[in-house]
C-alpha cells in the first residue's frame, strides 16, 4: 500500500471538493459556458492563433444588473478598440482615424474574438455531432473540464473547449479540421482575473479621437431606388442545416441592396450573399479559404452568389452551387 503525505494527501481532499459538483453532462457545461462568458465580470490577454497568424488582445468585460459593457484592445499593430455596449458597437481605427459606431443586433454573439471562436449549445446538436467530457487538466494553474465535440460527418468542424471548474469559463477553444486532430484556429487567454467588479473607466476608451472621421450605421440612407424584393432558396442543404436569417442589406458605396441569407445546423451557419450588378472584374468563381473560413462563389442569373462561413468547403460550395432564384409562390 503507498502511503500519502499529508501534503498530498490534502491535495486530493481538495480536488475532491472542486470536482464533487461538477456536471456530468458536456451539455451543462457548454450551457453554463455561455452565461459566464456574457455574464460574468473578467479581464485578461486572448491569443488568437491560425495557420501562419496570431493576434493578441486585452478584453475588459463588466457587467452591472444584467447590463454587459466590453471592451477589447488590439494589442499588436495600431492599437484598434471595440466597445461593446447594450446599444451600440464603437469601433477606433486610429490608423484610418475613424471612428464607426453601428447600432448592435438584439442577441448578436459574435462580436468579439472570444465569442466567434465558441460553439453554442441546442439539442439540435446531438443529431449532427458527439458531445464528450474528456480527462480533466490544468490551465493557467486551474483545473478546468475538457469538452470535445465532434462532428459525425464531413459538412462540419469540430472544438475542444477547456472550460475553468469553478466558473465554466473558456480558458481555451480550438476549432479541429476535418482531420479530427489538428486545430485550425485557436484562442487562448494568457492571463486572466475575474474579479467581483470591472470600473467603468476600463471599458471606456482612453485614446483621443479629436480629428478623426465619426461614421454612424444603422439607418438606409435615401435612394431614389425601389426596393425590390429577391427571392432565393437552397435547393440542396447539407444534413442538419436550416435558413435562420433572409433580409436585404445595403453595403457602404452600393446603391443596390443585396440579398443576406443565414444557414446554420445550430452550431456551424453560412451566409449566402447575392449581389446584383457585380463588375466583371469581381466576378471570380470558385473557393477561397481565410483561416477556418471558405468561401464558394459562383455567377447565377447574373448574380454573384457567396455562400461563407467557418465550415469544411464542401458545405460552402453545396450551399452555393444548390442557391436558386424562385417566384413568390414557391
Amino acid at each position: 500500500m503507498r502511503f500519502l503525505t499529508a501534503p498530498a494527501l490534502l491535495s486530493v481532499l481538495m480536488q475532491g471538493a472542486v470536482y464533487a459538483d461538477e456536471p456530468e453532462a458536456p451539455e451543462s457545461w457548454l450551457d453554463r459556458m455561455d452565461e459566464a462568458v456574457e455574464y460574468l465580470n473578467y479581464e485578461g490577454t486572448l491569443v488568437y492563433m491560425r495557420p501562419g497568424k496570431a493576434d493578441i488582445f486585452r478584453v475588459y468585460h463588466r457587467v452591472s444588473d444584467r447590463d454587459v459593457t466590453e471592451r477589447v484592445i488590439e494589442m499588436d499593430g495600431v492599437g484598434s478598440e471595440i466597445i461593446r455596449s447594450s446599444k451600440e458597437l464603437i469601433c477606433i481605427f486610429p490608423a484610418q482615424r475613424s471612428v464607426v459606431i453601428d447600432k448592435r443586433i438584439a442577441e448578436h454573439r459574435k462580436q468579439n474574438p472570444l465569442r466567434a471562436n465558441l460553439p453554442e449549445y441546442s439539442a439540435s446538436l446531438a443529431s449532427h455531432y458527439q458531445l464528450k467530457l474528456l480527462e480533466s487538466e490544468r490551465l493557467l494553474d486551474r483545473p478546468v473540464a475538457v469538452v470535445s465535440i465532434q462532428p459525425r460527418d464531413r459538412f462540419r468542424y469540430g472544438y475542444r473547449l477547456w472550460l475553468d471548474y469553478e466558473t465554466a469559463m473558456p480558458l481555451k477553444s480550438q476549432m479541429i479540421g476535418e482531420d479530427k486532430i489538428m486545430p485550425i484556429e485557436e484562442i487562448r487567454f494568457s492571463a486572466i482575473s475575474m474579479p467581483a467588479i470591472v470600473s467603468e473607466d476600463m471599458v471606456r476608451s482612453s485614446r483621443d479621437t479629436t480629428g478623426y472621421t465619426l461614421t454612424r450605421h444603422g439607418s438606409v440612407p435615401e435612394r431614389t431606388e425601389a426596393k425590390v424584393e429577391i427571392l432565393w432558396q437552397a435547393r440542396e442543404l447539407p444534413p442538419g442545416f436550416m435558413q435562420t436569417v433572409a433580409m436585404q442589406e445595403y453595403v457602404e458605396g452600393v446603391r443596390v441592396p443585396r440579398m443576406h441569407l443565414v444557414y446554420s445546423d445550430g452550431l456551424a451557419s453560412v451566409s449566402v450573399f447575392i449581389d446584383v450588378g457585380v463588375a466583371a472584374s469581381e466576378q471570380v468563381e470558385g473557393l477561397s479559404m481565410i483561416g477556418a473560413a471558405n468561401a464558394y462563389s459562383v455567377m447565377k442569373e447574373g448574380m454573384l452568389v457567396t455562400a461563407m462561413g467557418e465550415v469544411p468547403a464542401p458545405t460552402a460550395r453545396q450551399i452555393a452551387l444548390s442557391m436558386t432564384m424562385t417566384s413568390g409562390s414557391d
